[in-house]
C-alpha cells in the first residue's frame, strides 16, 4: 500500500523573488493561492532595515490579504558577512528582526555561517561556532528560532559541520534550513547531506539548477528540470515526517549573492511557472504507516498506552507569543499596540509543521454577533469601531481530513490577554508574563501534546480528525460571542471537547455563565460649598454596594449561594465637590440557565429593596435629603450582559474516557468557573470539558506576576497525547468488537 504525497497549502515562496515591492509579492500570492509569503526585502530594502512603521503597515497589507510569513532571511552570517567582520551588525539584526517578528507574526529567523575572512580552518570554526552559540541564547530569551541554511559559511556545505555546530551551541533556538538545490553550485550532494540532517530540518527551500561552465556556477530552471533531485528530496523529507512548508527561492530572475536582482526583467513570470511546476512535481508515493494493532480487553476498551515522557513543550514559541501583545480593545481601548492576527499566524505556522491546515482565519461579520446576548460593550464597541472584529479574528486548524463528528477531536484555546503584566521571562523552569497560563502556555503545550500523539498512533491525523480553534474575545467581557460562538454555531464541533484553560490537570466537566449588572446613578452635580443641593452619587452608590452584597450573598434555600463579584464602584476624582453621577459593576455567576433567570430577579428585587431602604435611611439628614428623596428616579439597573448559556451535565461515556486517559475529575464539591465552553451547552453526541495546566488564583492570572511551570506545561501536554490516544483506541475497539453505526455528519457542518 502506498499514499501519494500532497503538498497543497504547503507551497510559500521567497517574495521578492517574484517581485521588489510589497503589492508585487501579494498580488502573486494571491494568484497562487498562498496562505503565507517567505520575507526578505521590501522595494529594495532588507527587512531588518525597515522602520517599526514600515513594518507595521506590511503587516496590515499582509494580514488583509490574508497572508502569513514562515520566516524572515535575515543577513546573520551570510556570503556578505565575513567571520573577521564585526558580530554586533549580526546581533542588532537578531534584536530588529525579532520586534519586526512579533507584528508580522513570525519568530523563524534564515542564518548562515560566515564566511571565513581569511581565517585559517579551525580559528574559523571556532569563531563561528562561538558566534552561533551567542546568538543562539539570545535567540532563547527572545522567543526566536534561527534556522541554519546550507549555503555560504562555515557549516553550510558539509553535513559533519553542521551537526557540531548544532550539538556544541545544544540550543532549542537552532534548527537547519535545508535548500535543495544549494548543492549544485556548491558542489556537493544535497540529497545525501538531506539525509544526514533529517531530524533537525523545520524548514525548506526550493531550487534546482544545472552545473555551470566553472566551479561555483550554476544554470537554475524550473522545479525538476536540473540535478536537484527535488523529488526525492520531497519524499525522504515526507517519509521522515516534515510537514512543514517548502518555500520557492528559484533564482530565475532574482539572484541576491550574484547582483542580478530582476527590476528591469519579468520576474513574476518566472516565479509563477516555476511554482506551478513545484506544485505538479511528480514525487515518488509513500508507503502507508503500518497499522496498530489494540489487544480487545476483558471488558470494554483497555487503558490507553503511555506516550514517550516528557512531550517536548515549544518554549520558544512561548516566549514569541508572550512578547507579543494580544490584550483586545475592551481591555486595552481602541489605540494600543494589538497584534493578535499576527499571533494566530505563528501558531498557524507552527501547528502547520505537525499536519495542521488552517481552515479559516477571519472574523464572523457583524450581524453574526449582533444578538440579544451578546454583552453591551461588545455591541458598543462594534458601533463605534468598523474595524473592531476585523482586528480579532479566530482561527481553525484541523489535523486530518474532514471526518464525522464521532470521530472528530476538538480542543478550544484562546490567544488574547487580559491587559497589563510583566515583560515575559523565562528562567529555564518557569514561564513570566501575561498570558502564561491563561492561557497562551496551554496552548503551546496543546500543540505538543497533538504533536506526540500523532506520531505515536497512526490513526490520528488519518482516522481520527483534530479540530482547534484558537480564538479571539474570550478575554474582556466578550465571553466568546464573536470568537467560539460562532464557530460552533458553524459546526466546528467534535465527539469530544476540550477547553484549554487552567484547571490543576483536572478536567472539569461543567462551566458556569455570568450577568454583569451596572446599577447606574444619573444626578446632579454640587460644590463642596453646598453638597446638599446635588445628588451625592458615592453615598447613594457605596450604600448599595453593601446592601447588594449582604443581600445576594446568602444561599439560597436548597441551593449553593452565588457567586456574586461586586467589582467596581466609580463617580469622580476630585475632592472639592459632590459627583452626581457614577455606576457600580457586579458579575454574577451561575451553573444552570435557570439559576441565571433567578439571580437576575434576585438583584431587580434587592435593589428596590436597597433604594427604599436608603431613602428611609437618609430622608431626614439634610446634606443627603435631595439623593434620598430621588434615588429611585436618578438610579437605573442595566445589564452589561445577561442570557447566557451554562454548561450542564454531561455524559458519563466521556467521564469514562478521561478515567482512562489517567485525567482526574474536578470534584463536585468545588466552585467551578466561566469560559467559553458555556457555548457547547446541548450540543448533540459531544462530550465538552474543560482541562489544563495551572490553576486561575494559584498561578496570579488576570494579576501581576502571572506564571506557568514547565512541568506543568509538560504534564498536560502528556496527558492530552494519552487522551487522544484513548479515542482513537476506543473507535478502533467499537470497529472491530462492537461495529458501531457512525454517522455521516461532518464535523465543521450545522
Amino acid at each position: 500500500m502506498s499514499r501519494p504525497v500532497d503538498l497543497t497549502g504547503r507551497i510559500t515562496g521567497i517574495g521578492d523573488e517574484a517581485a521588489p515591492g510589497l503589492a508585487g509579492q501579494i498580488a502573486v500570492a494571491r494568484e497562487l493561492g498562498w496562505s503565507a509569503l517567505e520575507l526578505r526585502s521590501i522595494d529594495g530594502t532588507a527587512l531588518a532595515d525597515l522602520s517599526a512603521t514600515a513594518v507595521r503597515d506590511a503587516a496590515a497589507r499582509l494580514h488583509a490579504a490574508g497572508l502569513g510569513v514562515v520566516c524572515l532571511d535575515s543577513r546573520i552570517g551570510n556570503w556578505a558577512r565575513p567571520i573577521t567582520g564585526p558580530f554586533s551588525a549580526d546581533l542588532e539584526e537578531l534584536d530588529r528582526l525579532a520586534e519586526h517578528g512579533r507584528v508580522l507574526g513570525c519568530r523563524s529567523l534564515r542564518v548562515m555561517s560566515w564566511t571565513d575572512g581569511g581565517l585559517p580552518e579551525e580559528e574559523w570554526a571556532a569563531e563561528a561556532i562561538d558566534r552561533m552559540r551567542r546568538l543562539a541564547r539570545r535567540a532563547e530569551r527572545l522567543g526566536v528560532e534561527l534556522l541554519h541554511e546550507n549555503c555560504t559559511g562555515w557549516a553550510g556545505s558539509d553535513a559533519a559541520r553542521t551537526l557540531r555546530m548544532l550539538a556544541e551551541v545544544d540550543s532549542p533556538a537552532l534548527r537547519v534550513l535545508f535548500d535543495i538545490g544549494n548543492g549544485v553550485p556548491y558542489g556537493y550532494d544535497g540529497h545525501a547531506l538531506l539525509a544526514r540532517l533529517l531530524p533537525h530540518v523545520a524548514h525548506v527551500h526550493v531550487k534546482d539548477a544545472l552545473p555551470g561552465d566553472r566551479p561555483g556556477e550554476a544554470v537554475y530552471t524550473l522545479p525538476g528540470e536540473g540535478v536537484a533531485r527535488v523529488a526525492d528530496c520531497v519524499r525522504l523529507l515526507e517519509e521522515h515526517g516534515y510537514r512543514g512548508a517548502y518555500s520557492l527561492e528559484p533564482h530565475l530572475a532574482v539572484v541576491p549573492h550574484a547582483g542580478i536582482r530582476g527590476e528591469d526583467t519579468d520576474t513574476a513570470g518566472p516565479f509563477v511557472r516555476a511554482a506551478r511546476r513545484l506544485a505538479a512535481l511528480p514525487v515518488p508515493p509513500l508507503p502507508s504507516p503500518a497499522p496498530v494493532t489494540v489487544p480487545a480487553p476483558a471488558t470494554g476498551p483497555g487503558r490507553a498506552p503511555e506516550p514517550p515522557r516528557p512531550v517536548r513543550v515549544d518554549t520558544g514559541l512561548l516566549l514569541h507569543l508572550l512578547h507579543t501583545p494580544t490584550a483586545g480593545p475592551l481591555e486595552t481601548g481602541p489605540d494600543a499596540p494589538h497584534h493578535l492576527t499576527a499571533a494566530l499566524h505563528s501558531y498557524a505556522t507552527a501547528a502547520a509543521r505537525i499536519g495542521f491546515r488552517t481552515v479559516r482565519l477571519g472574523s464572523p461579520a457583524p450581524e453574526a454577533v449582533l444578538r440579544d446576548d451578546t454583552p453591551r460593550p461588545v455591541r458598543r464597541a462594534i458601533a463605534a469601531d468598523p474595524s473592531f472584529l476585523e482586528r480579532q479574528p479566530s482561527l481553525l486548524l484541523r489535523l486530518g481530513p474532514e471526518l464525522p463528528r464521532e470521530r472528530t477531536v476538538m480542543f478550544n484555546v484562546h490567544l488574547d490577554t487580559v491587559a497589563g503584566g510583566e515583560p515575559p521571562a523565562y528562567d529555564g523552569a518557569r514561564f513570566h508574563g501575561r498570558g502564561a497560563v491563561d492561557a497562551k502556555g496551554p496552548a503551546v503545550a496543546l500543540l505538543a501534546g497533538i504533536g506526540a500523539a500523532a506520531a505515536g498512533h497512526p490513526a490520528i491525523g488519518r482516522d481520527v480528525t483534530v479540530l482547534v480553534q484558537a480564538v479571539a474575545g474570550e478575554e474582556g467581557g466578550a465571553l466568546g460571542t464573536f470568537g467560539t460562538r460562532p464557530l460552533v454555531e458553524a459546526g466546528h464541533i467534535g465527539r469530544l471537547n476540550v477547553f484549554c484553560e487552567p484547571t490543576g490537570l483536572r478536567h472539569l466537566p461543567r462551566a458556569t455563565a455570568a450577568a454583569t449588572a451596572r446599577v447606574t446613578v444619573d444626578g446632579e452635580d454640587a460644590v463642596d460649598d453646598r453638597p446638599g443641593a446635588g445628588h451625592n452619587a458615592t453615598v447613594l452608590l457605596g450604600f448599595l454596594a453593601q446592601h447588594l452584597a449582604a443581600a445576594l450573598g446568602p444561599a439560597p434555600a436548597g441551593g449553593p449561594p452565588p457567586t456574586v463579584c461586586v467589582a467596581g464602584l466609580h463617580t469622580g476624582t476630585l475632592h472639592n465637590k459632590v459627583h452626581g453621577t457614577g455606576g457600580l459593576l457586579l458579575n454574577l455567576a451561575y451553573p444552570t440557565a435557570e439559576a441565571g433567570a433567578a439571580v437576575e430577579r434576585a438583584l431587580a428585587r434587592a435593589l428596590d429593596e436597597g433604594l427604599r431602604e436608603f431613602t428611609a435611611r437618609f430622608s431626614g439628614i439634610p446634606l443627603f435629603a435631595r439623593t434620598a428623596a430621588d434615588a429611585a428616579r436618578i438610579t437605573r439597573l442595566e445589564w452589561e450582559k445577561r442570557g447566557l448559556p451554562a454548561l450542564g451535565a454531561q455524559p458519563a461515556w466521556g467521564e469514562e474516557l478521561m478515567a482512562r486517559a489517567g485525567i482526574a475529575r474536578w470534584p463536585d464539591d468545588e466552585p467551578g468557573f466561566t469560559c467559553d465552553a458555556i457555548w457547547l451547552d446541548g450540543a448533540d453526541r459531544a462530550f465538552t470539558t474543560v482541562f489544563g495546566p495551572g490553576e486561575l488564583d494559584a498561578n496570579r492570572a488576570h494579576a501581576p506576576g502571572e506564571f506557568v511551570d514547565l512541568a506543568d506545561l509538560e504534564a498536560f501536554a502528556d496527558r492530552t497525547a494519552a487522551l487522544l490516544t484513548a479515542f482513537a483506541d476506543d473507535l478502533r475497539y467499537d470497529a472491530e468488537h462492537r461495529a458501531s453505526p457512525v454517522s455521516t455528519e461532518k464535523a465543521g457542518t450545522a
